[in-house]
């Protein structure tokens, strides 16, 4: 048996199906802004993956249009058909459809960038939908950017309302970046902040992620009382004061209890 082979067992005997958990590491990797075109090479040391594995791989998402291919510059990116896949997902998700007409409430409401974030994992979140205010100055995402599930307030957020020694390992695993210097970086005052996060049932940073971006966010709710998704709004810090602060929290509360009624009747 080859060193390949072995891996491959290693990893099968781990996950139970390694190709495709490697499919999905390489998508999950090339949906991130700054990894949008990527070489064979990187795609393979970045993520550890064999290289002649990683080539299969991408061959086969090729043929899917699940990834493109530029023969000029030899990179690869998102294929064509994630956006048919994307649009029939939206489509059959019915709750994410009522909840974008919460988010649009929101946005028109708070004259904000309104967003809804869910995990993936444990140790990413990422935007699932998103409402920007017909506004000259305003905070731009896109949707399927992801980031550290430690960071800003969507992280802190999310966070907070998951059981504590879930908290503990995902944060020992994920760690805490210092993005800019208003981050917090200390692991018990971080969870300090969770704790406060809980009590007042929104969480609020400033500059914490990106330098003059603040952020407020709440939580949504399933049917079994866990956390699902993050709803939030984020605008320019210099914009805001402490009352209209507590003006967005309440307004950002109200539409993640609205969403989380949703899955009430799911």
């Amino acid at each position: 048996m080859s060193l390949e082979e072995k891996e491959l067992v290693e990893k099968e005997n781990k996950s139970g199906a390694p190709a495709v958990e490697m499919a999905i590491k390489i998508l999950t990797y090339l949906s991130r802004y700054r990894n949008k075109n990527r070489t064979l090479a990187e795609i393979s040391r970045d993520l550890n993956i064999n290289k002649s594995s990683c080539h299969r791989i991408l061959k086969v998402l090729l043929d899917y249009r699940l990834v493109s291919y530029d023969k000029t510059t030899r990179q690869f990116s998102l294929g064509s058909y994630l956006i048919v896949l994307g649009s029939r997902a939206s489509e059959f998700n019915d709750y994410l459809k009522i909840a974008k007409q919460y988010l649009k409430e929101l946005a028109e409401t708070t004259k904000q960038t309104c967003v809804l974030v869910e995990p993936i994992a444990n140790n990413r979140l990422v935007y699932i939908a998103k409402e920007e205010p017909e506004a000259a100055v305003r905070i731009t995402v896109s949707i399927g950017q992801s980031f550290p599930v430690t960071s800003a307030s969507f992280g802190k957020c999310y966070l907070a309302f998951l059981p504590e020694n879930e908290v503990r390992e995902i944060v020992k695993e994920v760690g805490i970046k210092q993005f800019t210097d208003k981050s917090i970086t200390n692991v018990e005052e971080f969870f300090q902040s969770l704790e406060v996060i809980r009590e007042q049932g929104y969480a609020v940073s400033f500059e914490e992620h990106t330098p003059g971006v603040f952020g407020i966010s709440a939580p949504v709710f399933d049917n079994s009382g866990s956390v699902r998704m993050v709803v939030s709004c984020i605008g320019l810090a210099s914009s805001v004061n402490e009352e209209t602060i507590n003006f967005y929290a309440d307004k950002v509360k109200t539409t993640a209890q609205k969403i989380t009624a949703i899955f009430s009747d799911m």
